[in-house]
């Protein structure tokens, strides 16, 4: 027969089991929300390098909007992400 501190037991290890979980997920969900700004930044300097080797006016002004607009993903993400990441 159960007693009431197994009871107690059973319902504190499925707190602990669900406490853990939510911990592990926050923890992956700040971890990701600085890799997608690296992204963001590499992507940038990728475009970068490649505005620089273009030889033709349109394929390297296509490379600065391409820098711009990944340069806008990196500022906003750090802007939306500051103070929530590890």
């Amino acid at each position: 027969m159960l007693t009431i501190h197994a009871v107690y037991r059973v319902n504190f290890l499925r707190a602990k089991a669900r406490f853990d979980r939510w911990d592990e997920e926050l923890n992956l969900v700040q971890h990701e929300m600085q890799w997608c700004v690296l992204y963001f930044e590499h992507q940038m300097q990728v475009w970068g390098e490649r505005a620089q080797v273009a030889t033709r006016e349109g394929p390297r002004a296509y490379a600065h909007k391409q820098v711009a607009m990944w340069h806008n993903f990196a500022m906003d993400g750090k802007n939306r992400f500051n103070g929530k990441t590890v």
